[in-house]
C-alpha cells in the first residue's frame, strides 16, 4: 500500500533530488534512482527509502562521498541537507560555481593589459551605481539598484524552472521577473546577472564608458559586474577584518552580504591572489581560509 503524508526527512528528499539533477546535468541523460544510491553503496530498498525521505542521509562520511563523487563543494551538500537552500537554489549554486571557474580560466588567458582594462571599466561603472545607491554598508538592496536603470523594472512571479528571467516588454524596456517568496542570496545573484545581460549587451549603447561590445568578453564582464556590484572588494576586506576567524569566514560573509558562498569564494580568491599583504592574521584560524573557498 502506498504511504501518504509528509516525508519524515524532507531535507533528505531534497538531497536525493539534487544529486540526481547534478548527475543528469553531468551525464546529459536520464539517471535511474539506483545510480544515485550506488554512490553510497545503497541497495534498492535503502535507495527507495532515501528518495521518499524515510532514510536520513546526513553522516559526515556520506556527505563527503557525495561531494567527492559529484565534484560538488561539500558546503553545498551540507546546505541542502540542513535545509539552508532548496533544490533550485542549490542547483543554481552548482551551475554558477562551475561557471565562475570557466570564466576565471578565460580571464587568465587574456593578456595582462586587456584583463586590467576590462576590470577597471566594469569596477568604475559599478562604483558609480553604488554611489547613486549610497551603498556604504552591506548588503546592497536591489530595488535601489533598479532605480539607477529606469528602463529596467522587477516583478515577483511564480516560477518553476528559474530563479529569475528577463522579459523584453517593448523596445528598450525590460522586466526582470524573480521567484516569489523570501528573496534568497541565489535569487539576488540571478537577478543581478540578468541586469548585467541587459546593461552589457542589450542596452550597452546607453553607456559609452563601457566601450564597444565583445561577445568573447561578455561572460567575463558579467561575472565582474555581478561580483563587484554585490561584493565590492574594498568593503569585503573591511568586513573580513571584523570577523571572528574561528568561524567559517565564507559562510559569515555570505550571510552579511546576502550573496551565495560561491560568489564570496571567488572574490576572496581574487583578493588573496592579487594582494601580497595578508588581509587578516590567520594564526588562530582552525581551518585555513583557502580551504573554505
Amino acid at each position: 500500500m502506498k504511504r501518504s503524508g509528509a516525508a519524515k526527512f524532507p531535507h533528505s528528499v531534497q538531497l536525493f533530488k539534487f544529486c540526481q539533477k547534478v548527475m543528469i546535468h553531468q551525464k546529459g541523460e536520464k539517471v535511474r534512482d539506483q545510480e544515485v544510491g550506488a554512490i553510497l553503496n545503497f541497495n534498492p530498498s535503502d535507495c527507495s527509502h532515501w528518495k521518499r525521505g524515510e532514510k536520513n542521509v546526513r553522516s559526515v562520511f556520506a556527505l563527503a562521498k557525495l561531494a567527492e563523487t559529484l565534484k560538488v563543494e561539500t558546503g553545498l551538500i551540507h546546505d541542502v541537507t540542513s535545509g539552508n537552500v532548496n533544490l533550485d537554489e542549490a542547483f543554481f549554486e552548482y551551475i554558477e560555481s562551475a561557471n565562475i571557474q570557466n570564466v576565471t580560466a578565460k580571464l587568465s588567458k587574456l593578456n595582462r593589459a586587456d584583463a586590467i582594462s576590462i576590470e577597471s571599466k566594469i569596477i568604475h561603472f559599478v562604483n558609480t551605481i553604488q554611489e547613486q545607491c549610497e551603498f556604504t554598508t552591506p548588503p546592497l538592496y536591489l530595488p535601489e539598484v533598479m532605480r539607477s536603470f529606469a528602463f529596467v523594472s522587477s516583478q515577483p512571479v511564480d516560477m518553476l524552472d528559474k530563479l529569475s528571467r528577463i522579459l523584453r516588454i517593448k523596445a528598450n524596456r525590460y522586466c526582470i521577473q524573480f521567484k516569489k517568496g523570501d528573496l534568497k542570496p541565489q535569487t539576488r545573484m540571478s537577478m543581478v546577472k540578468d541586469l548585467a545581460k541587459v546593461v552589457l549587451q542589450g542596452e550597452r549603447e546607453r553607456f559609452p564608458e563601457l566601450g564597444p561590445f565583445s561577445a568573447e568578453k561578455l561572460e567575463i564582464e558579467e561575472l565582474l559586474f555581478t561580483a563587484n556590484l554585490l561584493l565590492p572588494k574594498k568593503m569585503l576586506k573591511e568586513e573580513w577584518t571584523k570577523l571572528d576567524t574561528r568561524k567559517n569566514v565564507v559562510s559569515e560573509l555570505s550571510t552579511l552580504f546576502w550573496v551565495p558562498k560561491s560568489l564570496v569564494g571567488y572574490q576572496l580568491q581574487e583578493i588573496i591572489l592579487n594582494y601580497k599583504e595578508p588581509v587578516i592574521s590567520v594564526a588562530n584560524q582552525e581551518e585555513p581560509i583557502v580551504n573554505q573557498l
